[in-house]
């Protein structure tokens, strides 16, 4: 399983990990202070954290200074590696999620997750202001979305993904491949609780969008929302 890590811009970095027989890229978004703090916003699986920490320190940065984690939902390539983290960092991690996603993530690993409101906005570090989004039942019942305010990037789980490698930011119209991959996994839910999201995600002024599988998307954003409002299932 090939990993990797991605310079997007000064302070976000793309880390992923291929799984070629499944054809698909489990990422995480490296979100980074000036003075170096991490926020991790996707963990990837627990047997994955030791290349995405080797990576992390490759680029010069400390897995000890990640001091804040993000978790779109419960499911393990999004808050697997929890654990590792806890127990890697020196800093007072704080994680957030959805309140049903952190019920479970205080539950099992004692995390002390605070709860996010839906729209809340959340400043992170000066230049980091980021808006959590609830999408429940898009994918999972405890879902939600992040989007970053001051950079116009929506980092959105489950949403838009595409099968391969990740390969950076991708100018080109997409749509062909996001839906062949939602008609393939079958992992989206009724027309209401899918449009309902959407709607909420179009809000916002995105320029760049981070899926958790694939990669990321720029251009066609109407064009990548309004074509999942109009799908069929």
């Amino acid at each position: 399983m090939p990993s990797k890590i991605v310079k997007i811009r000064e302070n976000l970095y793309v880390n992923s990990i291929f799984i070629d027989k499944i054809g698909l890229s489990f990422n995480q978004f490296i979100v980074v202070s000036k003075d170096e703090k991490i926020t991790l916003i996707e963990t990837g699986f627990r047997n994955d954290f030791a290349a995405l920490a080797e990576n992390i320190t490759s680029i010069g940065l400390n897995p000890e200074n990640i001091n804040n984690v993000i978790v779109p939902h419960f499911e393990a390539d999004e808050m697997g590696a929890l654990p590792e983290i806890l127990n890697v960092s020196k800093q007072k991690v704080k994680v957030y999620a959805h309140p049903i996603c952190t019920f479970g993530l205080n539950d099992i690993f004692n995390a002390r997750a605070k709860p996010v409101k839906d729209n809340e906005i959340i400043s992170i570090f000066e230049g980091c202001s980021l808006k959590f989004i609830y999408t429940q039942h898009v994918h999972q019942w405890d879902s939600l979305v992040v989007y970053w305010i001051e950079q116009k990037i929506l980092f959105s789980s489950d949403l838009f993904i595409q099968k391969g490698e990740f390969t950076g930011i991708n100018s080109e119209n997409c749509i062909t491949e996001i839906i062949a991959s939602i008609h393939k996994d079958n992992y989206l839910p009724s027309h209401n609780h899918l449009n309902h999201a959407l709607d909420k995600i179009k809000e916002n002024k995105i320029d760049i969008i981070f899926p958790m599988h694939g990669s990321g998307l720029s251009n066609h954003i109407d064009l990548y929302i309004d074509s999942l409002k109009e799908l069929t299932f």
